[in-house]
């Protein structure tokens, strides 16, 4: 026993929980739009206060960095971190899989997640990031080997919401 408060899929539980994990999806499909305007944010506020500028004069010149190592850690973009890109997609693709079939509506949620990942990385990878470090195919391969698992999660699922009363 697992010591919820529901032991099966019932209508109380779509209530309760379904609309959380739908409010929840839908904030995960959104929030990447959220964290690219807060990094560009923080990018501009520490680089204008390296500068020490105020709102008359600024000095395009002007750097309070006493080494190199900390002009570039003030003014190059973020390291590229595709672990983390790879597991919000693997958290969208498994959540939409294992209840979609009671919630249809996650699918297009996900899709929507898919999208904006998809031009969030794209813009970001032209204009955000470092150079991409250079990963070889055995990342990408083991997600693609664990995203095939998603369909089985659907029928298991699907099956035990359908044989449901």
């Amino acid at each position: 026993m697992t010591g919820g408060e529901y032991y099966d899929f019932n209508p109380a539980w779509f209530i309760n929980i379904g609309n959380i994990l739908i409010g929840t999806m839908m904030f995960n499909s959104w929030y990447p739009i959220l964290e690219v305007i807060l990094y560009w944010g923080l990018r501009v506020f520490f680089r204008l206060l390296d500068k020490g500028c105020n709102c008359f004069s600024c000095n395009k010149y002007n750097t309070r960095a006493t080494s190199p190592i900390q002009y570039v850690n003030t003014y190059a973009a973020a390291a590229y971190l595709m672990h983390y890109k790879y597991s919000t997609l693997l958290n969208v693709v498994f959540v939409t899989f294992m209840f979609g079939f009671g919630m249809p509506i996650l699918f297009p949620i996900a899709f929507l997640s898919i999208c904006v990942l998809y031009f969030q990385e794209k813009i970001l990878l032209y204009y955000g990031y470092r150079v991409p470090p250079m990963y070889d195919e055995r990342l990408s391969q083991k997600v693609l080997r664990i995203m095939k698992l998603a369909p089985i999660f659907f029928l298991c699922f699907g099956y035990w919401m359908a044989s449901n009363q």
